[in-house]
């Protein structure tokens, strides 16, 4: 049985429950002064034991959410931060980076761009206390040489969990999931080619959604086999399908998404390509829901598509 050991506790200042006073630049490069402010709320939680980092935004005025997935990477020992706006339901791109020697600051900086072109973002965090926390979002468009900050946030933890956003469902297709799960795994190992044989372990999961259930995530425990998993679901309202990502606690990453959609019969369908050993395949999730029951299983292809090797089943039970 694996002990898990705490990787990090870099984000744990920000679990739990923030006012948030925001002052946003009204347009970039363009020598503005003139600066807006309007007032959010946010709900923060870490997974992975601090090496996950899942903060949900509300803006009340503008009638979106936001949110911020942290991935802490325990080889190279730096974060990676996506962010995700509910008005477009795009994963943007990732900065990346750390904490000073010291712990009080941490910047990380990323490709993105800005009105099709190439820029530099960078987030900045500092001045965090036991209450209060300090962050800072700078675009550059000459390689980093300067540097204009753009947006603004001052957090004050509040006591009582923020109230929800009036804004229209977008979906409800993994609301089902919510919860708390023993799952009874089977495993064929190895996971493709012959001989091979199939292996099976107890493991549990806990699921909860974000963006009123337009984003789905969960935590694995596989205490036998050495990692933790947890999956990033994001729903595509204009293509009605989902970006399903799978990360493993021993990586720190986001993996390559599969994607896919529920069909009339209920049953999920999301593939996408990946790569085995060095071998590039195409992998399947396979969702049959329920609501004390539901299964799922994992498929892999090399002809692709046209044959598929199922090697990891899983078989829920809820607990609550």
């Amino acid at each position: 049985m694996t002990t898990w050991t705490k990787a990090t506790g870099d984000f744990d200042f920000l679990n739990g429950y923030f006012d948030v006073r925001h002052r946003t630049l009204k347009q970039a490069f363009a020598g503005c002064d003139e600066w807006q402010e309007y007032d959010g709320t946010t709900t923060a939680h870490t997974y992975f034991d601090g090496a996950i980092s899942i903060d949900e935004m509300r803006f009340p005025t503008k009638g979106s959410y936001g949110l911020s997935v942290r991935l802490f990477d325990p080889v190279a020992r730096e974060w990676s931060i996506w962010w995700v706006d509910s008005r477009t339901m795009r994963l943007y791109p990732p900065v990346r980076g750390g904490w000073s020697e010291d712990g009080s600051s941490c910047r990380l900086v990323g490709d993105d761009e800005l009105d099709g072109k190439p820029i530099l973002c960078s987030y900045e965090w500092s001045d965090i206390t036991e209450t209060t926390a300090h962050w800072e979002q700078a675009y550059s468009n000459d390689g980093g040489e300067t540097w204009e900050t753009n947006w603004i946030m001052d957090f004050t933890r509040r006591d009582t969990p923020p109230p929800p956003l009036d804004v229209p469902k977008l979906t409800g297709d993994f609301d089902f999931l919510v919860g708390r799960w023993d799952m009874h795994n089977r495993r064929r190992k190895p996971a493709l080619g012959e001989p091979a044989e199939w292996y099976e372990m107890q493991s549990e999961m806990e699921v909860t959604t974000y963006f009123d259930g337009a984003v789905s995530f969960d935590e694995g425990w596989f205490p036998t086999e050495g990692f933790r998993g947890a999956t990033l679901r994001i729903y595509n309202p204009s293509a009605k399908t989902w970006a399903i990502h799978w990360i493993n606690s021993l990586r720190g990453q986001l993996e390559t998404p599969v994607i896919g959609a529920f069909g009339p019969d209920g049953t999920g369908i999301f593939e996408g390509p990946d790569v085995w050993e060095g071998q590039p395949i195409d992998v399947r999730f396979t969702w049959t829901p329920g609501v004390d029951k539901a299964a799922w299983e994992q498929s892999f292809s090399t002809d692709a598509g046209r044959t598929w090797t199922p090697n990891w089943k899983m078989n829920h039970t809820r607990i609550q």
